[in-house]
């Protein structure tokens, strides 16, 4: 019989899928620090995740690094910890927490689809807790926007084709370069003269791009530079492929004074002010 139908379920037993943001431990949102300060067990990749954000973890948690494990293997470190906990669950009556430790956004190029369908075949109760994607704090580190009026509306979160699957239909670089909003391309320094070549397809070689590596850490990098000058730039600062190019002109915004937003425009109405009142 399955290992796991024999296991015995502690009541009380979560999981947490807590988002670790772009590294920096007080872009943890305050729930993210909240659970990490009290979880019996953390499962984090060593490769991934910035060793400042343990120290937020409380003292006597037991730690489990991911970066040489598979699927299979991650599954059975977590099956033997749930069943050894669960025998003390139910003589001391503890509630276990255990949080699985993701870098940036856990909605956003992480594996987690397949660990909640684990997790609800178990019957185990788990929680997602959002964080700040890698495109969100370069562009805030970077003093510049990814949205700006009669420019770009639209933001495309999207990667380049490489060794974890063939991208579908209709949402290669090429693709969607040529909506000409602004883009985020995640993971794809690796093959980055492919990328800017499609880029170059909708893009101006004059548009303008910020390169964003280790953002939010002491190692940070951000170059700001055009579209034409991406591999050159890329190659002068070893940026790899843990890195985020953002491109189009809305990076231009703090430079374009009259593309302000209606919102706050003295003559636009909204339900909650009439156009023209100045009082």
């Amino acid at each position: 019989m399955n290992k796991r139908n024999n296991m015995v379920k502690p009541i009380g037993t979560k999981i947490y899928f807590v988002s670790a943001g772009p590294g920096d431990p007080e872009l943890l949102t305050v729930k993210a620090a909240k659970i990490l300060k009290k979880s019996d067990a953390v499962f984090y990749a060593g490769s991934l995740i910035n060793p400042g954000l343990l120290k937020v973890i409380k003292k006597g948690a037991k730690l489990i690094d991911l970066k040489t494990l598979n699927f299979e293997q991650i599954k059975e470190r977590l099956e033997n910890f749930i069943e050894f906990q669960a025998e003390g669950s139910v003589r001391a009556n503890i509630i276990n927490i255990i949080s699985v430790l993701h870098a940036g956004d856990s909605s956003i190029y992480s594996a987690i689809n397949e660990q909640m369908h684990y997790l609800e075949d178990m019957g185990i109760e788990y929680e997602i807790i959002p964080g700040v994607t890698a495109a969100f704090a370069a562009s805030a580190a970077n003093k510049s926007i990814l949205t700006l009026p009669d420019v770009s509306q639209t933001v495309i979160f999207c990667r380049g084709e490489g060794r974890t699957g063939k991208l579908p239909d209709g949402q290669d670089i090429k693709s969607l370069a040529s909506h000409k909003a602004t883009m985020a391309i995640y993971l794809s320094f690796g093959l980055i003269d492919s990328v800017v070549c499609d880029l170059k397809e909708y893009y101006p070689e004059n548009t303008p791009c910020l390169i964003a590596k280790d953002v939010s850490l002491k190692s940070q990098i951000l170059i700001n530079c055009e579209l034409k000058d991406v591999v050159k730039k890329s190659e002068e600062f070893s940026v790899k492929n843990m890195a985020v190019l953002i491109v189009g002109d809305a990076l231009r915004g703090k430079y374009f004074k009259e593309n302000r937003s209606k919102l706050y425009d003295k003559s636009f109405s909204h339900g909650f002010r009439n156009g023209g009142n100045t009082v």
